[in-house]
């Protein structure tokens, strides 16, 4: 990772312009809204989006991901918002949940995205 000492991501980022659905959710697991937004970096363990909304921390997120003819949908967390314009948020949400067959998905396409930069 970073030899800074505020960096606190614990897993290596790897860039990549995806678009993604997001849906708000309660402390009730009920959806308050719902929106767009693309991916700036992902990780084994979160992700890092930009979009017209700001988040608060702690904010719960359903996240649905198109990875190439797959959907991929992740329980998250927001961990940091921060504006980036006028317009633009950028925000940074830890998974917390995925089902089985969708984490085995999304690790297969992030593998492949890490090989690929590697390259």
């Amino acid at each position: 990772m970073s030899d800074d000492l505020f960096e606190r991501r614990q897993a290596e980022r790897r860039y990549a312009l995806k678009f993604l659905d997001y849906e708000i959710l309660s402390s009730k697991g009920e959806v308050t809204g719902r929106g767009l937004a693309r991916t700036l970096n992902v990780s084994e363990t979160g992700l890092r989006l930009e979009t017209g909304q700001f988040f608060e921390p702690e904010q719960p997120l359903r996240i649905t991901l198109g990875l190439d003819n797959d959907l991929v949908q992740i329980n998250g967390r927001v961990i940091n918002s921060q504006p980036e314009s006028d317009d633009l948020c950028s925000s940074g949400v830890m998974f917390l949940e995925f089902d089985e067959a969708d984490r085995r998905t999304y690790q297969k396409h992030f593998t492949a995205l890490k090989s690929a930069l590697e390259e």
